[in-house]
């Protein structure tokens, strides 16, 4: 009952400055009327007295706030505490685990590769070595998937693995989870000199990672390169600084994105500054209809200077803005407060970016092959073809 009870001083405070301020002027026409405000208590208490389970006055209350907020559109959401922390994580470019990268063969897991100075690479844990249980409860007759969201957690907690290299007896091992990086952009050269750079997602980093992997490819390759490749295919997005802030270093000058928000600090126009990265380095952006949100920006603004061609299948379509609002509880809502529009006016939400080569969309994972896909040998020929586009 003290939650009804809560409920009924909230719709009184909200009423009566609205009754106070009915004398002095007309109501506006959006205003929620006292019967309105009495039908979701009515709703509360007939599914709290009636419904045919017993669910908490908590539980149903967390219910409204999230049915509220989901039906906004697709990516606005309520967050408990916890799940507004790993946001945080998740954003910085972090998680908590053990370092490794887990590969599935013949419905068996594998550890693939080991990050150098992580938790598993404490533990000895190598490259091909099979992962046989965690925690206790065997790989086998578990869906695989639990098995690898089981190896992460908190930082500074442990899991139990039993793995067992190629040849060797299986080992019991204890492994602490730790904070850990998680890597956004990929690299590697494709016909000679030609760098093919594969951002999987933006971080707070990732226009830090990109420019290093800029740069250490052509060193690796002992010279300049001729010719950049920006792969944007399967990017849902992500920090948008850091998408502005690699237009930034293609461009010199000009408009890179700007917002429509009633919002206040969601209206935001960003715009380069002298100087690139990569200065007359040709540039071909590949997309597919996954490359959403951040992603449309950088490849519209890119797009809209004629810094970058387009290559690949019209983009998902998502430019909007969610912002992380903290709550007094430790709580958050990620709400949808702007919609972005690239240098040319064009708005990304609902249209998606045209590339001015359209090919048929695919599905496909770059770096993990050595086959050079259509995008990729239509960028090669592009770069081939001219300077700059």
């Amino acid at each position: 009952m003290q939650i009804t009870r809560l409920l009924t001083i909230l719709l009184l405070c909200w009423l009566m400055p609205a009754a106070q301020a009915a004398e002095e002027a007309p109501a506006p026409g959006n205003a929620l009327t006292l019967d309105e405000l009495r039908t979701f208590t009515d709703v509360f208490n007939q599914v709290r007295n009636n419904y045919v389970e017993d669910i908490s006055e908590q539980t149903l209350l967390r219910y409204a706030i999230e049915g509220m907020v989901q039906q906004l559109d697709p990516w606005s959401e309520f967050m408990d505490a916890e799940t507004f922390r790993q946001l945080g994580d998740v954003s910085a470019g972090r998680y908590g685990g053990i370092g490794v990268r887990v590969d599935i063969l013949a419905q068996r897991l594998f550890i693939e590769a080991v990050t150098p100075g992580g938790p598993a690479s404490e533990a000895r844990i190598l490259s091909g070595d099979q992962l046989l249980a965690v925690d206790g409860v065997p790989v086998r007759g578990r869906p695989l998937g639990d098995s690898m969201d089981a190896l992460l957690g908190e930082p500074g907690s442990t899991v139990e693995l039993r793995v067992r290299s190629p040849g060797e007896a299986a080992r019991e091992l204890t492994v602490t989870r730790d904070y850990l990086t998680v890597p956004s952009v990929f690299r590697k050269p494709v016909d000679g000199d030609i760098g093919l750079f594969h951002v999987s997602h933006f971080t707070r980093h990732s226009h830090e990672e990109l420019r290093a992997a800029i740069d250490d490819l052509g060193a690796d390759l002992g010279g300049p390169l001729s010719g950049i490749i920006l792969d944007l295919r399967g990017n849902p997005g992500g920090v948008i600084d850091s998408a502005v802030a690699i237009a930034d270093g293609f461009l010199d000058r000009g408009l890179i994105v700007y917002t429509r928000s009633r919002y206040a600090p969601t209206q935001i126009e960003f715009r380069a500054e002298p100087g690139q990265w990569t200065e007359a380095l040709p540039l071909v952006i590949l997309v597919d209809s996954r490359t959403a949100s951040a992603a449309e920006v950088l490849t519209g603004a890119l797009k809209d200077h004629g810094r970058a061609t387009v290559i690949g299948a019209r983009t998902y379509g998502k430019g909007s803005i969610q912002s992380v609002l903290a709550l007094r509880n430790g709580a958050g809502l990620k709400l949808t407060t702007a919609h972005y529009f690239t240098p040319s006016d064009t708005v990304i939400q609902g249209h998606g970016i045209v590339p001015d080569l359209v090919l048929e969309d695919q599905s496909v994972e770059v770096l993990e092959t050595t086959e050079l896909d259509a995008g990729i040998r239509a960028a090669i020929r592009t770069i081939r073809g001219k300077s700059l586009p």
